[in-house]
């Protein structure tokens, strides 16, 4: 009978363990049987987070008559609380970020990494320089689907500075990098729902996401709340949109050949990129 009784009092006290485990990872993560040896090591997880400061951000507008704005295409116009700005990667080389500062450019998105192992040739450089000369940045990661979600989310994290001030970070989604895997919807979806989950974690603010129409019609895109959406079409999206790119064929000075031209509505961006503390 006592050893009855021993064995329940065992048992008793290895279930209140795992009750007291599961409270600080939080939800479903330790139920996670293959990152258990730590896959997601050097990646905020749980609680110890916060959210981060939506104020902190701040875009200006384009000055009136700035060269950036003779960029538009011949029919758009911007609307009250749009700004013009740029996206950029090693494609346009070394920027002169001097001139695109002088050009009116306030902010620009700056391609950070793709995959895990890849690494932006000029985003240290571009980072650092855009921010000298007063252009507000942030960071994209292009997605593949030839590696894990956690460990994209890592290698994004180890590149890019978590700075309060500059624009959330953007996960691409598109199917024209190197990976040319195609799986199943329910595994991409929980691959780009982990590295949306560890890089809002990180920053304390949801991430801005770019889709692709095809990316769009095969696999949706991530679910659960709502993000800020970035789009490119050649006319005005529908909806509540963040940032929509108007053009790939921008000319900017001090940016060698062709640059992506976006609007920008700061304030529908700084609203849904806030993310509640839970």
């Amino acid at each position: 009978m006592a050893l009855v009784i021993l064995l329940l009092l065992i048992s008793l006290i290895f279930y209140l363990i795992s009750l007291v485990v599961s409270f600080f990872t939080g939800p479903g993560e330790a139920n996670q049987a293959a990152p258990a040896q730590g896959a997601e090591a050097g990646v905020p997880i749980g609680r110890n987070w916060k959210p981060a400061n939506p104020n902190a951000m701040v875009v200006r507008d384009n000055p009136p008559g700035s060269a950036i704005r003779q960029q538009l295409p011949r029919g758009i116009k911007l609307v009250p609380g749009e700004v013009l700005g740029i996206d950029v990667s090693n494609h346009q080389e070394e920027i002169n970020w001097q001139r695109v500062a002088d050009a009116g450019v306030t902010y620009a998105y700056l391609k950070a990494t793709e995959g895990v192992g890849f690494t932006d040739a000029h985003f240290a450089d571009n980072w650092e320089q855009a921010r000298k000369h007063g252009i507000t940045v942030g960071a994209y990661h292009y997605f593949t689907l030839c590696s894990p979600g956690v460990d994209q989310a890592r290698f994004f994290l180890e590149t890019v500075p978590v700075v309060e001030d500059s624009l959330p970070p953007v996960v691409d989604l598109e199917f024209d990098g190197a990976c040319s895997e195609r799986p199943p919807g329910e595994k991409v979806n929980a691959e780009v729902d982990t590295f949306v989950r560890l890089v809002e974690r990180a920053w304390g603010r949801r991430i801005v996401v770019y889709t692709s129409q095809p990316w769009r019609n095969a696999y949706g895109t991530p679910a659960e709340v709502e993000r800020p959406q970035w789009y490119y079409a050649n006319n005005r999206p529908e909806g509540e949109h963040a940032i929509w790119q108007v053009t790939f064929k921008a000319r900017v000075p001090g940016i060698a050949g062709n640059v992506d031209l976006d609007i920008m509505r700061p304030a529908v961006l700084r609203r849904q990129m806030q993310l509640s503390a839970r």
